[in-house]
């Protein structure tokens, strides 16, 4: 039996918390989209999409961004699709500035497994906080 959606979500947001890339990275299906927003003076913005590009997120994203707080606030699901929202706060590995700012994350489940992640964040926050690279 397949597990519902929302219990796939809980779990990767839970390995999320513990920096373990390799299982972060394997709940993906292996044709799994991230649509992330921002300029390309994000390094993590963008379209990545297949496994290779998966891992290389997951390399990309934390090269550049350190995640000091992360918190969960509302959760819908549907089917195979979870929505998520909450709050963040990181900071820049370059400039060591840091910022707040809400998001909200929709995902759909193949199975047991992640198919797409569509994030919707403050980008402006963000970018307020560069030099990314």
């Amino acid at each position: 039996m397949s597990t519902s959606a929302k219990a796939v979500i809980e779990k990767w947001v839970g390995l999320l918390a513990t920096g373990d890339m390799d299982a972060i990275v394997a709940m993906f299906t292996d044709d799994a989209v991230i649509d992330m927003p921002g300029s390309s003076d994000l390094p993590w913005a963008g379209r990545w999409q297949g496994a290779a590009k998966i891992d290389e997120y997951f390399k990309v994203m934390p090269a550049a961004l350190k995640i000091l707080e992360h918190e969960h606030k509302i959760w819908v699901a549907e089917d195979d699709m979870v929505a998520v929202t909450g709050l963040e706060a990181a900071a820049s590995h370059v400039s060591g500035k840091d910022y707040r700012a809400k998001w909200c994350w929709v995902f759909q489940v193949r199975g047991d497994k992640i198919a797409l992640w569509d994030a919707y964040e403050d980008t402006e926050a963000m970018a307020n906080c560069g030099p990314w690279r």
